[in-house]
């Protein structure tokens, strides 16, 4: 969730650890009450081999709503990769907000969790009040 709407333009993903390569990947974000998937795009990406993350974008920006829990999701497909740890429950931005909360997503998750996992950016803007 977060405390205030934002519109989510991608993630930043991990790549190869074997060095360059190019990932199929899709990207999706649910909504958590429903199921219903809000943005869904089919894709590619290289990358360079680095542990530096790479980005993936949808087709249009998605609005995401304060106080809705969302899941956000990338099924990557390809050789094995890079991958986060130490994630943390509670972000908040640089400028103050918004402030995320992130939750464990049940279902098929590939051993991915708040702590370790795949998507360690999400890129998005916010509109003036």
């Amino acid at each position: 969730t977060v405390d205030r709407k934002i519109y989510v333009t991608g993630f930043g993903l991990h790549g190869s650890v074997n060095g360059p390569y190019e990932y199929g990947c899709t990207i999706q974000i649910l909504h958590c009450g429903t199921g219903k998937v809000l943005a869904h795009h089919d894709t590619s990406f290289t990358c360079d081999g680095s542990t530096a993350t790479f980005k993936v974008s949808f087709r249009e920006p998605v609005e995401i709503m304060n106080g809705v829990t969302y899941i956000a999701s990338a099924c990557i497909k390809g050789g094995d990769s890079h991958y986060g740890t130490k994630g943390l429950r509670r972000v908040v931005h640089p400028s103050g907000s918004p402030t995320f909360q992130f939750t464990y997503a049940a279902g098929n998750n590939n051993g991915t969790s708040v702590e370790d996992g795949q998507i360690p950016e999400i890129y998005f803007y916010t509109k003036a009040n």
